[in-house]
């Protein structure tokens, strides 16, 4: 009884743990706050490569005055989807007519302006036009009576006016045959709009700013420009298309072969079994999860420049700084050996078996993952919400501005410290928890009911959102395999800093092209 209500405890605690690290980045205000919390979790599992913690400093009162005003900016995962939309009609006529729905980017007020300049590209302006008068509804709920809420309402008033100049402005031509009479009878064209009009459009929505003024100046260079571009950009989404299909169907090949393996017993668990170690992982775990938590939230007191690179090589070294936690289970009694057994950190098999081990991992994660988008599109699908509630993850809005030595850092992060660090966690001392803890159940039982609870924790953390949380998941089950069957966690290690690096470099490509 004292062993099953210490090992409630411990689960109390981490329930508890991560509910916080949840809830806390979900609730901020990103116009209000100086601090996203959702930049201390990576993952660059979907769009996106490994978490890059972006702090600002807690400055005085009188420096947060003289700050300069920001403007907020459309996000690049809603650029992205919404330039793919554009791109891929216009590289090929629709199969059908296209749903409004289908052309909801997001319910922020930024998302629907770009909504409403994809819709009227497809012909719908009165679709187009009720997405400006939500935008219109969402920027007003935003009140507030401060100089930055006045400035906010000034700059949201005027981008409103050049969205509407814009969809009224919208060449005649490229209206789809479905759009109604009613509305074309209807409609009263205003003035196009001004050049002060496309560029704040440009500064504020990105991509869909430059594409609406090619679109309605007419001018011969700019279209061809965004033609030129619009090729690369399906070129290089038709790359990653054969990578990760090719690649994938490699991954069901190799699930397979290892399910079928594991049956015959050709091969088992390498996993190290030692008696009475399960509380001491779980409360090294809990012990990661404090420090991890407590000193991203320290190092908001650290004058780094926001804008600096340093930044993050802050956030790279707190990475590690974490894994001093596992001084605990050294504490608790654990000899280096046993701890190093336990959680995987030992490799004897040599460096080739390694990398063919860890190019099973890649491949296998791959098929799993594509699983997990399925059943978010499901989740998504049922219960009605368009483009997944816009997922995205913080390490796409650093990538748009970075200069080369932040892109360096940021690849450093994702592909180094981040498949290090969460590896050893994850796979190593949670899921090693698990597996002690629930050993006695036999393998096969103790292996999924391990790999479905460390995997959801994992995922859960991650800042994209309830409907991407699956495929992160997948991912997570994945290494848990290769963690398995190979009893160590450096082949997943390797596995991971691959995933992030060829998501990071396809967000690299896509989002500075």
């Amino acid at each position: 009884m004292q062993r099953f209500l210490h090992a409630v405890a411990i689960w109390v605690l981490i329930l508890g743990v991560a509910g916080v690290s949840i809830y806390v980045p979900h609730r901020a205000n990103p116009k209000n706050t100086e601090i996203d919390l959702g930049l201390m979790h990576k993952e660059s599992e979907l769009a996106g490569a490994d978490e890059a913690h972006a702090m600002k400093p807690d400055t005085e009162a009188t420096e947060a005055e003289s700050e300069p005003f920001q403007e907020e900016h459309v996000s690049s995962s809603t650029e992205l989807r919404g330039r793919l939309l554009v791109v891929a009609r216009s590289m090929a006529a629709p199969a059908g007519a296209t749903s409004e729905q289908d052309l909801v980017l997001g319910d922020a007020p930024l998302d629907q302006l770009a909504s409403a300049i994809v819709m009227v590209n497809f012909g719908m302006k009165a679709e187009a036009g009720e997405q400006i008068d939500l935008a219109a509804k969402g920027f007003d709920s935003d009140s507030g009576d401060s100089d930055d809420k006045a400035n906010d309402k000034a700059s949201d008033a005027a981008l409103l006016n050049a969205t509407s100049a814009v969809v009224n402005a919208w060449p005649a031509s490229d209206a789809s045959a479905h759009q109604s009479s009613a509305t074309e009878s209807s409609s009263t064209l205003a003035a196009p709009p001004t050049q002060e009009q496309f560029e704040l459009l440009q500064q504020r929505l990105g991509w869909f700013g430059t594409f609406a003024q090619a679109k309605i100046s007419a001018d011969e260079h700019a279209l061809s420009e965004l033609q030129e571009s619009d090729l690369k950009f399906m070129l290089v989404l038709g790359f990653a298309a054969i990578w990760f299909m090719g690649f994938g169907a490699c991954g069901i090949a190799a699930l397979i072969t290892l399910i079928v393996m594991g049956l015959t017993r050709k091969i088992g668990s390498a996993i190290t079994s030692r008696a009475n170690t399960s509380l001491i992982l779980g409360e090294t775990f809990v012990a990661w999860f404090v420090l991890f938590l407590g000193l991203q939230f320290a190092a908001m007191l650290v004058p780094v420049d926001p804008e600096s690179p340093w930044r993050l090589v802050l956030s790279g070294a707190l990475m590690f700084a974490a894994l001093g936690a596992l001084a605990w289970a050294r504490w608790r009694g654990l000899s280096m050996g046993a701890l190093m057994d336990l959680i995987g950190l030992r490799w004897n098999q040599g460096f080739f078996q390694l990398l063919w081990k860890a190019a099973i991992s890649y491949v296998t994660a791959l098929p799993l993952m594509g699983l997990g988008l399925l059943i978010g599109l499901g989740m998504g699908w049922f219960f009605n919400v368009p483009n997944l509630g816009n997922p995205t993850h913080p390490i796409q809005e650093l990538i748009d501005k970075a200069n080369p030595m932040e892109l360096f850092m940021l690849f450093a992060l994702a592909c180094v410290a981040a498949p290090i660090t969460e590896e050893i966690i994850f796979r190593g001392v949670l899921y090693g928890h698990l597996r002690q803890g629930t050993n006695k159940w036999g393998v096969v039982a103790s292996m999924i009911f391990s790999m479905v609870i460390s995997g959801t924790i994992f995922a859960g953390i991650h800042p994209q959102g309830a409907f991407v949380a699956p495929a992160l998941a997948g991912l997570a089950c994945a290494f848990c395999i290769t963690r398995e069957w190979s009893g160590s966690v450096f082949p997943g290690m390797i596995a991971h800093g691959i995933q992030n690096a060829t998501v990071l470099a396809l967000n690299v490509i896509l989002f500075q092209m």
